[in-house]
């Protein structure tokens, strides 16, 4: 569903070969909760919060058994992982998935065990003799677990001034401690959507939603493939302004005449405030 590029225009291309894996589980994180968040519409029976946890667990093993000498685009590499993963939670018939929880509890346990026997952490060698599982599989499960609990934190949110753009949609929009409320979520997060300018709607649901390629929406606009990611950028940020203002209650920030448009579709025009009055405005008796 939706597309992941390191390079700044969303081309598709394989992911840069320098990224590490906690570079490109951090960068995708939205992937896993925006593919969560679908799931979630025909899966009501299972709990968002698990298909968010399988899912970030599907992320963070396709970082770390990603091949960029093979071609593929991170974004569709870990697209099927992390559908993979969320399989595994609804109809637990992942057997590989489910050692690998079972490892990373022995794992902590054996932590736990040698912390409170020598009064430190334990290092590897020590969880491997304590926990019965081979050395690099416990380096492996330590950086898979540590990876899953990044994942969980949501609070770098989409800086213009950073350089890190939001690459995903869910990421720039959906906090953590508002997926409990899903269905308002997901009903608003299309009404933001719909009530962007057409052409950033246009670019939010072709890169997102229909997972078409910059340079494709780039040559059917008629545009540059710079115009076109500049337009994503755009749209992220006022889809993100748009979903705080909804959660804090206020009706947004309409200093300019395109976000008074916007605000203005989306949650109506801002009532007139009631006139004060004063003793010097009362009329003489």
């Amino acid at each position: 569903m939706l597309r992941h590029s390191d390079l700044p225009a969303d081309s598709g291309a394989p992911a840069d070969a320098s990224a590490t894996p906690d570079r490109l589980a951090r960068d995708n994180m939205a992937l896993a909760t925006f593919l969560a968040l679908e799931k979630a519409r025909t899966a009501e029976h299972v709990d968002l919060d698990d298909l968010m946890s399988a899912a970030r667990w599907g992320l963070a093993r396709a970082a770390l058994t990603y091949e960029p000498e093979r071609g593929i685009p991170f974004g569709a590499f870990a697209r099927t992982q992390i559908n993979w993963a969320m399989l595994s939670e609804m109809r637990k018939a992942d057997p590989a998935g489910e050692r690998g929880r079972d490892k990373i509890e022995l794992i902590r346990a054996a932590a736990d065990a040698v912390l409170a026997r020598t009064g430190r952490a334990a290092t590897v060698a020590e969880l491997a003799k304590e926990s019965g599982i081979d050395a690099g599989a416990v380096a492996e499960m330590l950086h898979l677990d540590s990876m899953v609990r990044t994942a969980t934190s949501f609070e770098e949110h989409f800086d213009l001034e950073s350089g890190r753009q939001a690459v995903d949609l869910t990421d720039s929009i959906i906090l953590p401690e508002h997926a409990v409320e899903q269905n308002e979520t997901r009903t608003m997060l299309l009404r933001v959507l719909d009530a962007l300018p057409l052409a950033m709607q246009r670019v939010i649901r072709g890169i997102y939603v229909e997972d078409r390629m910059v340079k494709d929406l780039a040559d059917e606009m008629a545009v540059s493939h710079a115009y076109v990611s500049k337009l994503r950028t755009r749209g992220l940020a006022l889809m993100r302004e748009a979903m705080d203002a909804w959660e804090n209650g206020t009706s947004g920030d309409r200093s300019t005449s395109a976000k008074a448009e916007f605000f203005g579709v989306l949650f109506g025009p801002v009532p007139a405030p009631a006139p004060t009055r004063t003793g010097d405005l009362l009329p003489a008796l």
